[in-house]
């Protein structure tokens, strides 16, 4: 969790208190619904829709850094938006920042690349 003054690229999407008792909260950033999760204490932030069927993430169950998309099963690792079991299927990814009690996402459409 990026701690202190975001720069100008990052917006306010949520409070700290959102997020339910499993770590996660859906935010909507312009039509894109996003995801964010908390795993062992870090903030992520990544598109709720699976590419495959269209299922929301948000649904799927947690195992470490993989969120399981709840209708069939794909893994999409939280940090960097790649399944493991298809190279070629990705979801997008957004910074994260925390200042005080707000969560803010890069607005920039940009993939991290961690």
């Amino acid at each position: 969790m990026d701690e202190g003054q975001p720069d100008g690229r990052f917006i306010p999407v949520a409070r700290l208190d959102a997020l339910d008792a499993r770590g996660r909260t859906v935010v909507h950033v312009g039509a894109v619904r996003v995801l964010l999760v908390r795993v062992d204490g870090r903030l992520h932030a990544l598109e709720d829709t699976c590419p495959h069927r269209g299922g929301s993430l948000s649904e799927g169950d947690l195992d470490g850094h993989l969120l399981h998309c709840p209708l069939h099963a794909w893994p999409f690792d939280v940090r960097t938006g790649h399944c493991p079991w298809r190279p070629e299927a990705r979801i997008r990814i957004y910074d994260v920042s925390v200042r005080g009690e707000e969560i803010l996402i890069a607005a920039s459409d940009s993939v991290a690349t961690r």
